[in-house]
Parts: structure tokens; sequence; C-alpha cells
């Protein structure tokens, strides 16, 4: 959009300084363990879990106050971009609103998706589970304008099909919202339901510790032996021998999760040694993270030193005038590297957890940066001499190469024809 509007690299970087509010942040009100696994599949193979109250909310506004941050308002094209895409985003917003009366931007609190591999079945068994602002009421109101019939009361809550090959919808009497086959949110709306256990050692625990540290995203796999054999035979051959096959083979459980300061790993080996071996990765994966950080640092202040040398063109000259601006961008997506660790390794389990006061000073977001300037740079720059295409010159043509003369044809009847 910016190259269509004729934009440059000073409304680039004004607009990569505006965007700095942008992040995630530590939700007072994040959800419980209870609440986010109440309608949970009790042995799942998958389970992912967003804490959307921790960004978007905050994100949104953001968005809405995006043209007035100093870094932008300068520009007055820049502005009059993004007050095009707010005006778009505020439409569907609205749009979906009317539909349902949900506020997408202020009325989800989390969304967590428990699936199940079922052999012989083409699809897995997947239960999704939302908290927000959601009612009987609106589900009905839906249900009338997808198929024209009113939504039909199960248990505590109501439920409809929207298609053969779609999710049915419920509200349970709560105010949650679930989507997944029929016969599961039938159960999950009557009266007998109790929700399933996480306790540790149950395949729920994984995501359930995840989300007790107020995760914003996370992901856990606690596949079944029937997921694993499934996996085995489509994915490898039979008898391959290889760290993938010996992950699948020795794991019980993993989970990652992504913070507003940071990111966790945690593996659960069947065996001591296997769990051994995975803290050494996780070690390896601390050194890479933190090099990482410090790395593209020194490639922009490398590059940005470099960048006189082609001044004269426009492009150019303007990050030279905005080197300040940019090392700003960076130590805003980047960090030093000395972000804190805590290390876990006993009872077959070994888990690391990397903090520092944002997600950026962990996970290098500012990577992108000395990318972006050798894009520009490239493109900003007359190709050189020798990357010209030579002008054509007239060249005597080559003198053939001798060959030898092919051996006379036989005349038909030849005695010696088949002869050889």
């Amino acid at each position: 959009m910016l190259d269509d509007m004729g934009f440059g690299i000073v409304e680039v970087i004004a607009l990569l300084l505006g965007m700095s509010g942008f992040g995630l942040q530590n939700n007072p009100k994040a959800p419980t363990v209870d609440a986010a696994l109440e309608y949970a599949i009790p042995d799942p193979d998958l389970v992912a879990h967003v804490d959307l109250g921790s960004f978007v909310p905050n994100n949104y506004n953001a968005l809405l106050h995006l043209a007035e941050q100093p870094a932008i308002k300068g520009s007055p094209e820049l502005v009059m971009m993004v007050k095009q895409m707010v005006a778009q985003v505020e439409g569907m917003r609205m749009q979906g609103k009317a539909m349902t009366g949900v506020d997408l931007a202020q009325d989800l609190n989390d969304a967590t998706v428990f699936m199940k591999f079922v052999p012989g079945h083409e699809r897995p068994d997947f239960v999704a589970e939302v908290h927000g602002n959601f009612t009987t009421a609106m589900l009905d109101k839906l249900a009338q304008q997808m198929t024209g019939k009113p939504a039909v009361k199960v248990g505590n809550g109501v439920l409809v099909e929207t298609g053969s090959d779609t999710p049915a919808l419920a509200v349970t009497g709560a105010g949650v919202l679930l989507a997944g086959q029929k016969a599961l949110l039938a159960d999950r709306l009557a009266a007998r339901w109790h929700a399933p256990s996480h306790a540790a050692g149950t395949p729920l625990s994984y995501i359930a510790d995840t989300i007790a540290s107020h995760a914003v995203f996370a992901i856990s796999l606690t596949p079944s032996n029937a997921a694993k054999a499934e996996i085995q035979k489509h994915h490898f051959h039979p008898g391959d021998k290889n760290f993938a096959t010996d992950l699948i083979a020795r794991g019980r459980g993993a989970s990652f999760a992504l913070y507003h300061d940071g990111m966790g790993i945690v593996w659960q080996d069947s065996t001591k040694v296997g769990a051994d071996d995975m803290a050494q990765m996780l070690d390896g994966l601390v050194d890479l993270t933190r090099a990482a950080q410090i790395a593209p640092r020194g490639i922009a202040k490398i590059m940005f030193g470099a960048l006189d040398s082609y001044k004269g063109n426009k492009q150019v000259d303007d990050l030279i005038r905005h080197k300040a601006d940019l090392m700003k961008i960076m130590d805003t997506y980047t960090g030093d590297g000395n972000f804190q660790v805590k290390r876990e390794t006993a009872n077959n389990r070994a888990s690391v957890r990397m903090s520092g006061k944002s997600l950026s000073e962990v996970v290098p977001l500012g990577a992108v940066i000395p990318l972006l300037v050798v894009g520009l740079v490239e493109r900003a720059s007359p190709p050189s001499q020798s990357t010209m295409p030579p002008p054509a010159i007239a060249t005597p043509p080559a003198k053939p190469t001798p060959t030898r003369a092919p051996a006379p044809k036989r005349r038909t009847g030849d005695p010696c024809e088949g002869g050889q």
C-alpha cells in the first residue's frame, strides 16, 4: 500500500515509530484455568489457548489513535492512509456488531480449542470455547439469519446447526460460546456435564500450567498412542529411526507459550536421558535467542555506517538523515540479550522460561529492520556496470568443428548388408 501511494522511506520510518505503542499487555483479568477448561475434551491431542483481553482492546485503541501519533501526523499522505485503514476496520467491526450484538474489539475475553484424533474418522473431534459477551438471545438471532430457524434449546443453553460441513454453535446458560460437533456440544449443555480434571499428570495439565502463568498464547501437545501411530504411518517410512521418531516415541507432552514479557517451553519425556537431551537443546535455544537480539543491532550499525557511500539517491539520503530514528526503532523492537532465564529439569521434565521487560526483549522482532534497509537501498540504487548487460558486438561466426564424413549408404540388396 505504501508503494501504491508513492510513499518512501520517511513514511515507512514514521509508521514504524508510530506503531511502537502496539504490543502485548499483562491482563489483570486473565482467564482462570477452571473457566478456560470447563468444556474441554478430557484427553485431547492438541490444545491451543489465546488470551484475547491481553492485546485486542489495547491494540485496537492504539489503531484508532494511530493517525494522532507525532511521528505520523506530520505526513498528510500517511495520515490519510491510516484513516482509510481504520475506517475499513471500523466498518467491519460495526457490521459484525449489528449482526450478532458482539463487539469483536471489546467483548471477547479468551478462546481455547481442543482437538482429538479419532481412528477411522476423516476429521478430528474438536470443541472451541470462547468467553465474552454472549447471550442465548444473540445466538437465536444469528440462527434466524443463517438458517431461517431459531436455535434449539438444549439443557441450560441453545444450539444451532450451521450445515453439514461447518461446526455447530452453542451458547451455554452462563454465556460461553461453544463450537464443534453437535453431539459434543449437546453433552456440554446437559445438566450432568462436569469439567474434566486438569490435575498434574493429566493431558490437560500442560495447558493448565501455561494458562495459570498468564500466557497470552499457548499450545500443548499430548498425542495419544493412536495419534502417534497415525503420524508414523503418514509421515515416516517403516523402520525409520531419527530424532523426530524418537521425539514421537518418547514424548509424553509438550507446551509452548508466549507471554507479554517473553516465552516458555516445557517438554515431558518418558526417559531421563531424553529429558536431559531436551534440556541441553533448550540451553542452545536460549543462546541462539540471545544472539538473535544482539546480531541485528550489530548488522544495523554496520549497514548504517556504510550508507554514506551511497549518497546521491533521494531514498538513500532519507535513510542517512533518519539514522537516529532507525536505531530508535531497533532499540524498540530488540533487546540487549540480557533477559532472565529460568530452567528446570526434574522427573523427566525439562522446561525453560525466558522473560524481559517486553516480548521484543526476548523475541527479536527488530531483526526485520536490517532486511528493510537492504531492500530499500537495492531498490533505490541504479544497477552497477557489472550487472548491466554488455553492448551487442558483432562477432565472426565460430569456426565449425570438423566432423567425420558419414559412411556411404549401402545399396538395397548389398550382399554385405547386415554383416557387422
